[in-house]
């Protein structure tokens, strides 16, 4: 009798243990969610605008018209003019081109976001776990704390903290780091709970594996789709509440390149020279609308209970 090798859905010959498997069936889950993402029309607009972000925060050097004016250096002449053949946005007050003060400004605009998620998850993940996994009074303990912080306006408790910290770029990112990690905390927690009686980690637990190995190698995979959706969307979210403290004075600071700032430093002008607020309200809204399209789209494809578009 002639021995066939077992062979996976990609056609890759199985092992015994499963190793070819799972090696081969993870590229082509990642092939598939890249052609169901490349599908939707809207998830292609939003993966477009965010890496027009991306280009203009990395290359803002090479693709500024101006570059010394878009690091916040004043122009010879000091005077508003409009769009124009040698400034295609427009001049601000102080002379400076307006199309590189906005490439600039991507570059807050992008990685102030990143590292305010970032900073959230690395808070809200780990707590998240021990209190799914754990429960009990230690559950009580971190879920109290995290409802004491949900019980203020993300926006609102940043400004607080801010405002007793000191008006900058850096606190405004550690206010709002501070006070977006409970979401976090919540969701993973959820999942946790759902998942510590589940047959996989209690025969992980059998083997006498730590809990912390447990949580991190098998409960946490679980919860990255939910929380790789949640950080998306919440790039665009915080790029809004950045441009609001921005726009109040509690963040970056003059003569500093910042969407936010920008839009208030042109608030008198509005009738008049209208292009200091309304071309870098149109960056903040395109770079907004870019995140939570492609967040959008990973949900429907990351999460079984939707329906895809």
């Amino acid at each position: 009798m002639s021995t066939q090798p077992l062979v996976g859905v990609s056609g890759a010959p199985m092992s015994t243990d499963g190793a070819a498997v799972v090696e081969a069936a993870a590229p082509t889950r990642t092939r598939q969610l890249l052609a169901a993402l490349w599908r939707d029309k809207l998830a292609v607009l939003g993966l477009l605008l965010v890496a027009l972000l991306v280009l203009a925060a990395l290359a803002a050097p090479l693709l500024a018209p101006y570059p010394a004016q878009g690091a916040g250096a004043a122009a010879e002449v000091k005077e508003v003019s409009g769009p124009s053949a040698a400034h295609w946005l427009g001049t601000d007050p102080y002379g400076r081109d307006l199309l590189s003060r906005i490439l600039y400004g991507a570059r807050p605009a992008l990685l102030v976001p990143l590292a305010v998620v970032a900073l959230a998850i690395g808070i809200g993940v780990p707590l998240g776990l021990v209190a799914g996994f754990r429960g009990g009074r230690l559950d009580e303990l971190i879920m109290r704390l995290a409802d004491m912080f949900l019980a203020f306006p993300p926006l609102l408790l940043a400004m607080v903290i801010v405002a007793t910290l000191g008006p900058s770029l850096r606190n405004a990112a550690m206010a709002l780091a501070i006070s977006w990690w409970p979401w976090y905390t919540r969701l993973v927690r959820g999942i946790t709970a759902s998942l510590r009686e589940w047959p996989f980690v209690e025969g992980a637990r059998t083997l006498g594996l730590r809990d912390s190995t447990v949580m991190v190698r098998h409960i946490l995979p679980n919860a990255a789709s939910p929380i790789i959706v949640q950080a998306t969307v919440d790039i665009g979210t915080v790029i809004l509440a950045t441009g609001a403290l921005a726009f109040i004075g509690l963040a970056a600071q003059p003569p500093a390149a910042d969407w936010g700032l920008m839009v208030a430093e042109g608030r008198t002008y509005v009738l008049s020279e209208w292009w200091l607020s309304a071309f870098p309200g149109a960056a903040i809204f395109l770079a907004v609308l870019g995140f939570n399209l492609l967040g959008d789209a990973l949900r429907d494809l990351l999460d079984p209970r939707t329906v895809t578009r």
